[in-house]
């Protein structure tokens, strides 16, 4: 079987249309800038590694998306708080859609109405106060849906708010709103209105109930209102919603953020309606980064995490079979601020015997990140935050664009192969 071992580039400005080499130009450019910048940076070692062949499905989506056989490609980027302010997953979506083409902004989280920390690219809000659940909170009966987290409105005059910004001279209006919410006769049809309060679609909440997702279409907006209908107030009636899709109608890649902090594997493990509803996006890429929150823990133990990860794998190949997957180690971090963790290293371990193991792709952060130890030089130069635990928004930028690059160089050593095989 062809792997992908160590990635050549040098002989592909032969190989490829302008098109390519730019791309190759794109990489090499941020990886010496970053080199240069932050010396302790592996950029050596930014590769991703394992069975190619279980990404080259993607990476045929991929070029099939550039001639315009296909119109739409959708990644997941499903973890922990690491993804959960969308520095590191949104510095790699939108390099992917200025090079692929913009479908929209994807999945978002009402995280800040859940009362929690929410990206910088999207607002949400409300006139009232939701109750609230966050899949890492066991003991909680509302039900966990596609995005990690939950909120539910008995109020018929609750008002959830979304404003979404672009970014990067990428334009994140959007035209289709997918709703993931429960639906049933004690549910509340909802109206989706412009930022003037008029009402631009609908959504009947007590027809297709075996569905937990309604569809809309409107003119494109950046700005929307989603509300009960005033004609249906019912007093046992209510809103629970699990997320929105937000699409443009437009060719190009969907790149899905879900990330709930403190989460770990086990907790998308126990969640059958999140999976059910995650295979609703058609993944054609699901990349998996955790793994910090379970080395965090007092007794972190090889074995369980390594039954935990494969539970995971399996459900998602059950439920997304024509999905790639590729999986991320924890990067370095410290105990509360100072005590060094040598679980991180057991967990990344951990992650690529897993991944050798079951013909998987994986992306050593821990090692791109400098290894053991690194975490020191990060905050030194700005890039962790305080706790040394997670990364400062600059620091998660370059995550960011050194995750871009691993799979950009690894979609041209495809593009190689294919060439080479004709």
């Amino acid at each position: 079987m062809f792997k992908i071992k160590v990635f050549i580039l040098t002989t592909l400005t032969s190989l490829f249309s302008p098109v390519f080499m730019k791309l190759q130009a794109q990489v090499s450019l941020a990886e010496d800038s970053i080199k240069h910048k932050y010396s302790f940076i592996k950029t050596d070692k930014n590769i991703i590694q394992g069975d190619s062949s279980s990404l080259f499905p993607f990476f045929e989506k991929l070029d099939q998306l550039k001639s315009g056989s296909i119109n739409k490609v959708s990644v997941i980027h499903l973890g922990d708080s690491h993804l959960q302010a969308d520095f590191f997953p949104g510095l790699v979506r939108r390099n992917l859609q200025k090079n692929f083409g913009n479908a929209g902004r994807g999945l978002i989280t009402p995280y800040k109405v859940g009362r929690t920390n929410e990206p910088p690219n999207y607002k949400t809000s409300s006139n009232i106060k939701w109750r609230a659940r966050r899949i890492v909170i066991e003991k909680d009966s509302l039900p966990i849906g596609i995005s990690g987290l939950t909120i539910k409105s008995d109020s018929s005059n609750s008002k959830l708010n979304i404003n979404v910004f672009n970014q990067d001279e990428l334009d994140y209006g959007f035209n289709t709103l997918t709703l993931y919410h429960q639906k049933g006769y004690n549910c509340f049809n909802l109206d989706i209105a412009d930022s003037l309060g008029q009402v631009m679609a609908s959504i009947n909440s007590q027809i297709d109930t075996m569905s937990s997702l309604s569809a809309v279409h409107f003119n494109a907006t950046n700005s929307i209102s989603i509300q009960p209908q005033k004609t249906d107030s019912g007093l046992l009636k209510s809103t629970t919603i699990y997320g929105i899709l937000l699409e443009n109608g437009m060719p190009g890649i969907l790149y899905h953020t879900i990330g709930i902090n403190g989460a770990k594997y086990q907790n998308y493990n126990l969640n059958p309606m999140f999976q059910q509803q995650m295979a609703t996006l058609h993944p054609d890429l699901i990349i998996i980064s955790m793994g910090t929150n379970e080395a965090y823990a007092h007794l972190y133990n090889n074995a369980e995490f390594y039954a935990q990860v494969d539970s995971l794998i399996s459900i998602l190949r059950i439920q997304n079979p024509d999905a790639s997957l590729l999986i991320t180690t924890p990067g370095d971090s410290f105990k509360k601020r100072k005590y060094k963790n040598p679980n991180n290293l057991r967990a990344a371990n951990t992650l690529i015997n897993y991944c050798q193991k079951n013909n998987l792709c994986y992306w050593n952060w821990f090692d791109v990140m400098g290894g053991k130890g690194s975490i020191n030089k990060w905050f030194l130069r700005g890039l962790s935050s305080k706790d040394k635990l997670h990364l400062s928004p600059k620091g998660y930028e370059v995550q960011g664009a050194l995750l871009y690059s691993a799979l950009i160089k690894a979609y041209h050593q495809y593009m190689q192969y294919k060439e080479n095989v004709k």
